[in-house]
């Protein structure tokens, strides 16, 4: 009789699965990945790294001045972009963790969270009306006598870093206020209270915790800038040329894959090292959480 109810115990419950059943679970997972990252990774290698020259093939497209100068563009522009979103980033998230102004706080959570509602088709368009040659700009700078004749912004270095700019506003605000919240404001006013005018209590202060945070921004929005399609094409024309926009030649235009799948490699490249580097300087730990 004990045998018999021993073996018509139900099994307990357990909080973690069997090996078997795990790896049933994440199958699907797993086939994705292969077949939509994996894949395509090692295709993109074998593409860049293929004949004729195999590691030769990078040496011999840095050989073209247009690539290099492609390639600088890209690297350069999103630099100066991510300088200024990251700098406009921390004084916007600071502005929503300390006002207590209702309307100041609706004021900066729209100026960040519209552009993540808006379509990029929408918002260059809207940079198109804003900058072409009798556009808002352009009418207003002359009816206030600033200028005797519209200007040339459009199809340009400036309004390439307009544009972007605009568009990855919200990537660097929504990690710094992540980190914001996390710092109690007491500190600030207890380091006032021994001296330390506002401007050092926020160096030595809050800039120390908020490090973290603002170098996840700083590599989200750099990594995501090297990438940008339209916004160069459509705002910079030939005056701006992006990494992607060659890369797109190359494909459709000039028929040279290899080519466009070293020019992808080096954009990985330059992405893994901004990664890399911020992982080295703040730590995988601290970076997760800035990252939330």
């Amino acid at each position: 009789m004990r045998q018999m109810r021993r073996r018509t115990r139900t099994r307990g419950w357990q909080s973690t699965f069997s090996g078997p059943t795990g790896l049933a679970l994440i199958a699907p997972f797993l086939a994705v990945a292969a077949v939509f990252i994996v894949y395509p990774f090692v295709e993109l290698l074998r593409t860049a790294f293929g004949e004729p020259n195999g590691f030769g093939n990078v040496g011999d497209f840095l050989k073209s001045p247009a690539a290099r100068r492609t390639l600088w563009t890209t690297c350069f522009t999103s630099l100066i972009v991510t300088v200024i979103v990251v700098g406009l980033g921390a004084v916007l998230a600071w502005s929503l963790r300390t006002t207590r102004s209702r309307l100041t706080r609706m004021v900066i959570a729209m100026a960040v969270f519209v552009p993540l509602w808006m379509g990029a088709v929408m918002k260059i368009y809207a940079f198109t009306v804003l900058l072409e040659r009798f556009g808002v700009v352009n009418r207003t700078l002359t009816s206030i006598g600033l200028i005797d004749e519209p200007v040339q912004l459009l199809r340009t270095q400036f309004a390439v870093v307009a544009g972007m700019t605009y568009q990855m506003l919200p990537y660097a605000v929504l990690p710094m206020y992540a980190v914001y919240v996390t710092i109690d404001l007491n500190l600030i006013q207890a380091a006032e209270s021994m001296g330390a005018s506002r401007v050092r209590a926020l160096r030595d202060v809050v800039t120390p915790l908020a490090l973290p945070g603002l170098l996840a921004s700083t590599v989200i929005v750099y990594v995501i800038c090297i990438g940008y399609y339209l916004t160069p094409v459509l705002l910079g024309g030939a005056t701006a040329p992006f990494t992607a926009s060659l890369i797109a030649d190359d494909i459709f235009n000039l028929f040279q894959p290899q080519q466009a799948a070293v020019s992808s490699v080096l954009l990985l490249i330059v992405a893994g090292i901004v990664i890399l580097g911020g992982l080295r300087l703040v730590g995988r730990e601290r970076m997760r959480r800035a990252l939330g």
